[in-house]
């Protein structure tokens, strides 16, 4: 996962340097592929405003403008994109500025004939993602001319790619990482607490059918009304780009944000879309497996025919969705989308797993629901949805509906006995310099503490730990505490212990001849049957 360092620093007070984090990381067990220092891409783009602009006088797709960046002196420079005008404002690279991303340094020169003395730039030459053919310009007014560029890109920012083993379902999520960060550090963790959103009345009504709870322990479906499509913050977009996943609209934008911060994937289905596939003005959501041989066409356009293995969403019976892996084409959020239903469920993991591998077909969120979603944040998840989307797009939530099999909140935990002796048994003695210790009692209280845990003593080396909900898969028994406070603690803490000289075995006497007087037979010619020794004489 893509953790971006901006980001992150507004769940945790982070302290460390990029380069000390993916240290702290990789210690204690997490894999930093890269550190990706966007702040070298831009370093020297300015905001400028382009105050004229003629034609080349010697080139027909060239264009040469004069450029405040706020100095007192206009710039000249010659330009080849087609959208450059008078009264725009846009990033401009100085002389002297290198770019990484397109290897140039920027050097004043002559282009047919006419002096430039900088460069005007695309998204591209700064190396962030664009569908637009020229150079950026900026949708903001009034802008401070020679102002960094960086922090209204998102350039400001350091992105770690960073791997978690598979039994950490927890860590793809920003909050995953933070409750990690912090952990390690000490750090203050302070989360987003979505509010309630009032639930106006409408007219439209939705029930569910979940044919098989196990397969769908939960399901939320809300109906939202009155939606104004339109392009995601600027906030919002640069965040998606960190993490890699492309900005659509404000909707879907809104519905991978909350998959990224929570780890909860979430899917808007176009409410009249979903009346039109049921032909019912009252849209019945199911979740059920297919039959064999049902068709549904996917959002990256394949028709896909389906098994019994795989699990849908439907509208009165008809599929519009691979549960927990991808939506379907017909009801797919669009421009002209003005009302929705938004799903928020648990999908049981090897159903996610099996439906997938089924079809060929693997996404971020099927990835999540592999692994296991934590159950006890799905409502925040959808509060935090909701909130987003009330805000970002005018909606107003006009119905909800719940179906909910979970077992009771006590069992989204369970509770271990840990032994301080069995800890100390596993884990050796700790090296401190000219002698050795052992780990003590307040450390590991401290230690899972932070992870989360609630630690009731039972007497002075004896704890019943209970682990805390997005912990519950990979925490299951005494030895798996034992190996998040090795974790935490720090392996390269612990002595090594180098395995002691071994004499080396021999064999009797007897059984060298034994074994010699064999080789002789068989070396004569002679055939050895070999018979097992668990079968009945005779």
């Amino acid at each position: 996962m893509r953790i971006s360092l901006k980001w992150l620093q507004e769940l945790v007070e982070l302290k460390l340097s990029p380069e000390e984090l993916a240290e702290t990381l990789t210690l204690a067990g997490f894999e930093v592929e890269d550190i990706e220092d966007r702040r070298t891409w831009a370093a020297g783009v300015v905001v400028g405003k382009v105050l004229e602009r003629q034609p080349h006088p010697n080139a027909d797709k060239l264009s040469v403008c004069q450029v405040d960046i706020g100095t007192g002196e206009t710039l000249n420079i010659v330009c080849g994109a087609s959208n450059v005008r008078a009264d725009i404002y846009v990033p401009v690279a100085t002389i002297g500025t290198y770019l990484p991303n397109i290897d140039l340094k920027i050097k004043p020169a002559k282009l047919r004939g006419v002096p430039s003395q900088g460069m005007i730039c695309s998204l591209k030459e700064l190396g962030l993602p664009s569908d637009v053919d020229g150079i950026h310009i900026f949708p903001q007014e009034n802008l401070a001319l020679g102002t960094d560029v960086r922090p209204l890109l998102g350039l400001d920012d350091v992105i770690l790619d960073v791997t978690a083993t598979a039994n950490r379902a927890d860590a793809l999520s920003m909050v995953g990482i933070a409750r990690e960060v912090t952990a390690l550090t000490g750090a203050k963790l302070t989360l987003p607490e979505p509010s309630e959103v009032p639930i106006s009345q409408g007219a439209f009504h939705l029930t569910l059918k979940i044919a098989d709870t196990q397969a769908c322990p939960a399901y939320i479906g809300t109906v939202i009304d009155q939606v104004k499509i339109a392009p995601s913050p600027d906030w919002l977009q640069q965040r998606l780009r960190a993490a890699g996943v492309r900005p659509i609209n404000n909707i879907v934008d809104i519905t991978n944000y909350v998959m990224l911060e929570w780890g909860q994937p979430l899917h808007a289905f176009d409410a009249n879309r979903l009346q039109s596939v049921a032909e019912s003005d009252n849209l019945a959501i199911g979740v059920r497996f297919a039959n064999a041989g049902e068709t549904l066409k996917t959002l990256d356009g394949q028709i896909r025919t389906l098994s019994t293995q795989n699990l849908l969403i439907t509208a009165h019976n008809k599929p519009i969705a691979l549960a927990g892996v991808m939506g379907g084409e017909e009801s797919e959020v669009h421009d002209g989308t003005q009302n929705l239903v938004l799903e928020a469920a648990l999908f049981d993991s090897v159903a996610i797993r099996r439906s997938s591998r089924s079809v060929g077909l693997r996404s971020e969120s099927s990835g999540r629901y592999e692994r296991g979603v934590n159950r006890a944040e799905l409502e925040v998840a959808t509060r935090r949805a909701l909130s987003l989307i009330s805000k970002l797009s005018g909606g107003i939530i006009v119905h909800q509906e719940v179906a909910d099999s979970r077992p009771e909140r006590s069992t989204w935990s369970r509770s271990i006995e840990l032994r301080l002796d069995r800890v100390n048994q596993v884990l050796g003695p700790i090296d401190l310099g000219e002698q050795t210790g052992e780990v003590q009692s307040e450390d590991v209280e401290r230690i899972l503490t932070a992870l989360g845990c609630q630690v009731t003593p039972i007497d002075e080396k004896r704890w019943t730990v209970c682990v805390p909900p997005y912990r519950y898969r990979d925490l299951e028994r005494e030895i798996d505490l034992i190996e998040e406070i090795a974790r935490l603690y720090g392996y390269d803490r612990f002595c090594d212990t180098l395995p002691e000289k071994a004499e080396a075995g021999y064999l009797p006497v007897e059984q060298e001849l034994v074994r010699k007087l064999r080789a002789l037979l068989r070396a004569e010619g002679l055939t050895e049957l070999m018979h097992y020794s668990l079968v009945k004489p005779g």
